[in-house]
């Protein structure tokens, strides 16, 4: 929603094929400027029903076949496989573009694997991410690079920025309630730091799968009067719920490089992280957040007590997290750079 508008301003006619992601969505739609056409994709796959596999697979062969695309740019997902199984309606240059690396999509026989020999670029999200795929397919290095997410206009705008408190600490998830993001590390962590800290609260925002398993964790370790789950919320309020935080938990146990990260970042937020892909690229350790040795709860409650312990140093963290950003992950150069991998390919 960000990019697709710059490249629109900059003279490129841009057209989403998507899957659909909630009941209710029309198959068209006009979002802001961008036209999307909806398929789908992820119902045909996750029930492996033959009939609804080829009437989606039809149905966008016959797409491609109408728009006659110049460029693909595919980001890896639930399209991939459909977009595999209609490659010879239409063959124009693809630039693939991988967000979070679990290990099974670095095997040689796995559809990313597939997907990445059918593409004339793929790109990763962080320099680990280029690195972890030159790794795991050596005979492709020569397609892959990397560029940084930007934050698009709407973080661009002048915004207030209270500084975090630590009177009655706020700890903030913010993200899909999936096994991927390491909630549940998030919560037995904080069961830990509740003595030491009863006025604290862990904020969970986001919803997904996970969501009545977390809630029942929560209860199993005698922390629910203390843990509030919000549930989703809109993108304009997201500043809104970080303004709130003192600090921010990602735990994630893969990842390319979380959108979340670079909001926290802008807002001045520490940020605790694990070590995986991307995120040590904007969390630095000790110098804009705390990056874990190794992602457990204990390693996560001695990261969170010391932040709690030394809130100047949080503060001093968040603020370092903020500059680091400003200079390393502007929205202008993702944007140019993507344009300059389509120019290459096309």
């Amino acid at each position: 929603m960000d990019l697709i508008p710059a490249l629109q301003s900059r003279g490129h006619d841009v057209t989403v094929l998507a899957s659909y992601t909630g009941p209710g969505l029309p198959a068209f739609a006009k979002v802001g400027s961008v036209p999307v056409y909806r398929f789908d994709t992820w119902s045909a796959l996750s029930t492996k029903d033959l009939k609804s596999l080829m009437s989606v697979r039809k149905a966008i062969s016959s797409f491609k076949r109408e728009l006659n695309p110049d460029i693909i740019h595919l980001h890896f997902g639930a399209t991939a496989y459909l977009h595999l199984q209609t490659q010879s309606a239409v063959q124009p240059p693809t630039l693939t573009t991988v967000h979070a690396l679990p290990e099974s999509s670095l095997k040689e026989n796995s559809v990313f694997s597939k997907v990445a020999h059918a593409s004339q670029a793929v790109n990763a999200v962080s320099s680990k991410g280029k690195q972890l795929l030159s790794q795991a397919f050596p005979d492709l290095v020569d397609r892959f690079s990397f560029v940084y997410y930007g934050l698009g206009s709407a973080w661009q705008d002048a915004t207030r920025i209270d500084p975090p408190s630590f009177g009655e600490p706020v700890i903030l998830c913010l993200g899909r309630l999936v096994q991927q993001k390491g909630f549940d590390i998030a919560l037995k962590a904080f069961a830990r730091i509740v003595p030491a800290f009863p006025k604290a609260h862990l904020q969970i925002v986001g919803e997904g799968v996970e969501e009545a398993a977390l809630k029942q964790l929560a209860a199993t370790l005698g922390i629910s009067h203390q843990v509030r789950f919000v549930g989703s919320v809109p993108p304009h309020a997201v500043r809104e719920v970080l303004n709130q935080a003192s600090m921010v938990l990602l735990p994630s146990r893969y990842e390319g490089l979380p959108l979340v990260a670079l909001e926290a970042a802008r807002m001045q937020r520490p940020i605790i992280s694990s070590d995986v892909d991307g995120l040590p690229e904007l969390v630095r350790d000790r110098e804009s957040g705390l990056v874990l040795a190794e992602n457990n709860e204990h390693e996560l409650a001695k990261a969170i007590l010391y932040l709690l312990h030394n809130p100047e140093q949080a503060i001093r963290m968040g603020k370092a997290a903020a500059q680091h950003l400003e200079e390393h992950f502007t929205f202008e150069h993702c944007v140019s750079e993507y344009e300059r991998l389509f120019q290459k390919i096309a």
